[in-house]
């Protein structure tokens, strides 16, 4: 054999020796599957907000606003869970007789999978003491999207007041990512 046919194969030996003696006494550490991350939930406010003027009809003047005062409600929508959202609403900074429901329609760009939802009111706690900020509270409501890009309408016109108006000055407009 020659020297370099000797060296070569002494060569080739001791790495194929460091590659098994290497993985039992160096790896002091454990093999574990990485789950894969929780995504954090992320809240995204409608770029445009729900608009409206709301009032009541003429049989009841003693109770009514005038000028009805413009409301605005902004949604708002939070992704985090896999395919799912989570609409809500907060309260409008203006006071007014009148407590309105949203309802949110929705699609998703991807999949074109559409729904429609509705954040109901939440009743008012008549507990005292009862200040303007405990009327008008928005109930989140829940639903399954799908994972893409979801664009959602609101407004304001699925259940009017029995004594009273509403009148849509503009819907709100909201686009998000979901995971």
């Amino acid at each position: 054999m020659c020297r370099a046919a000797i060296r070569r194969s002494f060569v080739a030996w001791a790495a194929a020796l460091m590659a098994v003696l290497a993985i039992p006494l160096c790896s002091s550490a454990t093999a574990i599957a990485d789950t894969p991350p929780v995504p954090a939930a992320t809240t995204t406010a409608f770029q445009v907000p729900v608009r409206f003027v709301a009032g009541c009809l003429l049989l009841t003047v003693l109770a009514c606003d005038y000028p009805p005062p413009l409301s605005t409600v902004t949604p708002s929508a939070t992704t985090g869970t896999s395919g799912m959202v989570t609409f809500a609403a907060e309260r409008s900074a203006t006071t007014s007789t009148y407590c309105v429901a949203v309802s949110v329609n929705w699609r998703n760009l991807t999949t074109g999978v559409a729904g429609t939802t509705a954040l109901g009111l939440v009743g008012p706690d008549y507990s005292p003491p009862t200040g303007p900020e405990d009327r008008c509270r928005y109930a989140p409501a829940t639903v399954i999207t799908g994972s893409g890009t979801i664009t959602a309408v609101a407004d304001v016109g699925a259940h009017p007041p029995v004594d009273g108006y509403q009148i849509l000055v503009h819907p709100g407009l909201g686009t998000f990512p979901v995971p």
